[in-house]
């Protein structure tokens, strides 16, 4: 069983009921809503790492559910349901980075697949290789070059792994801050002091900065 988390969004109740049943067979965590409403609050406790919506659900229809998501989360993954084909929606859909676009009715075969694949992509891999022979260790947090761990504070490990979250894309210093320091107040300053002591422990490269907006980490 797989500890990823998917909050299933439908209104029809029976279909959610189904939905829920059959995959809880290959996901652990399930969190399910009926409206838009409750599908942002609970999106925004827990942060699952997929999202299978309906489009037409009420109090917030599942495009504008999906619109607020990504305004400041392209990594979580996102299924659509429905029940037609509009054009102006799947032309949406290619604009909000989604993982799919299933019409109803869905077949739990291709509801499997869809599933499936998208656990095996959001499932974190044991071991990253980054740029310039440094590894990080997913499972132990561990920072190493050339297999000698690099010795980081819990403040340092953490702006790591909020990297690795996102290898390859720039994350902005709100984003990075908001990690690292949770409800502290805003400090660009705290951001770079931190870059700063992290890159005289291992190299300059291995954090690159993206400029007036964030940091991020490359893989080889």
């Amino acid at each position: 069983m797989n500890k990823i988390s998917i909050l299933i969004v439908e209104d029809e109740l029976k279909l959610l009921e189904a939905y829920s049943k059959y995959i809880s067979l290959f996901c652990e965590i399930i969190y399910t809503a009926t409206n838009g409403e409750e599908a942002l609050k609970l999106y925004h406790e827990h942060k699952p790492n997929i999202i299978l919506t309906d489009i037409n659900i009420p109090k917030l229809n599942g495009m504008e559910f999906i619109k607020i998501v990504r305004e400041n989360d392209n990594n979580t993954k996102i299924i659509i349901l429905s029940a037609h084909t509009e054009t102006q929606n799947l032309l949406q859909a290619v604009e909000l980075n989604l993982i799919s676009y299933l019409v109803k009715p869905v077949k739990m075969s291709e509801l499997k697949s869809i599933i499936l694949k998208t656990i095996e992509e959001v499932t974190p891999k044991n071991s990253i290789c980054l740029n310039n022979d440094f590894t990080w260790d997913n499972i132990s947090n561990i920072l190493k070059h050339q297999n000698k761990q690099i010795n980081l504070t819990s403040y340092e490990t953490s702006f790591i792994k909020c990297l690795v979250t996102k290898v390859n894309q720039n994350i902005s210093y709100e984003e990075l801050h908001n990690y690292i320091y949770l409800h502290e107040d805003y400090s660009l300053s705290a951001i770079s002091s931190l870059v700063k002591r992290i890159r005289k422990k291992t190299t300059k490269e291995l954090i690159k900065s993206s400029f007036k907006f964030g940091y991020k980490i490359e893989t080889i």
